[in-house]
């Protein structure tokens, strides 16, 4: 299985430097820009995906619905809840500057805040299961910048971590077979 996934395009929390975790915020006028663009890109690339599928949340949602149009894709868009994004919990609606130090820093915890272990476990487990039911196919998902990441670090824990930078619509690109997930590409928007 080919899998892309894709992060959203930009919010307004985005822009404002906010964590917004599984606050469902849509997307702000560039976020909507960035989708079109990257819809334009895949189609004229002839790009090709047997599934589209989102995370749940409005802003993964909406991107996926733009992608869909300008790349002519007419079946039903899937919606994964496996790939709504962290539960930042305590954290959510602060400052990205405030927040991100205690996620990035090595264990950190705090009463019904998603961890990077479970996050990782969480997301890995998903992607198995997608793999069950599309093994041959090639796959494009709208998700969240660190469910992406948690599968990266999963296919490679030496060379990525939550530190890592993932722009709005970059898309990455995961071989998945039966006993393996590695990272392909990364391509950024």
């Amino acid at each position: 299985m080919i899998l892309a996934m894709v992060r959203h395009g930009q919010t307004y929390y985005n822009a404002s430097g906010k964590v917004q975790g599984r606050v469902n915020i849509p997307l702000n006028d560039k976020g909507k820009s960035q989708a079109i663009k990257l819809g334009q890109t895949i189609r004229d690339s002839h790009e090709v995906f047997d599934r589209l599928m989102a995370s749940p949340l409005s802003r993964a949602l909406e991107t996926a619905h733009i992608i869909a149009k300008e790349i002519g894709y007419e079946r039903p868009i899937l919606v994964n809840h496996q790939f709504v994004e962290r539960d930042f919990y305590h954290l959510d609606g602060t400052p990205v500057e405030t927040a991100m130090p205690l996620v990035r820093s090595h264990g950190y915890a705090f009463e019904d805040y998603e961890t990077d272990v479970k996050l990782i476990e969480r997301i890995s487990i998903a992607v198995k299961n997608l793999y069950q039911d599309h093994a041959d196919e090639r796959i494009l998902l709208v998700a969240h910048s660190h469910v992406i990441k948690a599968l990266m670090i999963y296919a490679n824990p030496q060379k990525y971590t939550f530190a890592d930078f993932i722009g709005h619509v970059d898309v990455i690109f995961f071989k998945v077979t039966a006993d393996n997930i590695s990272v392909i590409e990364h391509k950024k928007a």
